[in-house]
């Protein structure tokens, strides 16, 4: 079942400020669509995918698809009782993707004219 109003994110919904992670999937208009959000640095993934308004601080980060972000932010309930994440704050980008991009060829080496020899 796919959790539309991210309901895992309630128990959050304190006005506390919390740190998160989460992987860039792709920009969309003025908003960013994520990935498997995990709050306070916890293994598990509370939301598989998530909306958030691309403010001046993501978009400074440049991000690419894959990139894996923190932040700190605080979660709310909006009019259509759905959970958000809002006013996110102290954005890094803590890894690349395209260091963990698999493009399926393994280069061993770039000597190409060794079946010449």
């Amino acid at each position: 079942m796919i959790d539309i109003y991210n309901e895992k994110l309630a128990k959050y919904a304190d006005g506390e400020r919390r740190i998160f992670t989460a992987t860039f999937l792709r920009p969309d208009d003025r908003k960013g669509i994520f990935q498997n959000l995990t709050v306070n640095n916890e293994d598990n993934v509370v939301v598989k995918q998530i909306v958030l308004r691309m403010n001046k601080a993501f978009k400074e980060l440049n991000l690419e698809k894959g990139d894996v972000v923190q932040f700190e932010a605080i979660v709310k309930q909006n009019s259509r009782g759905e959970y958000t994440v809002e006013r996110p704050t102290g954005m890094e980008r803590i890894s690349s993707g395209q260091d963990e991009e698999d493009s399926g060829v393994h280069v061993v080496g770039d000597d190409w004219d060794w079946f010449e020899k």
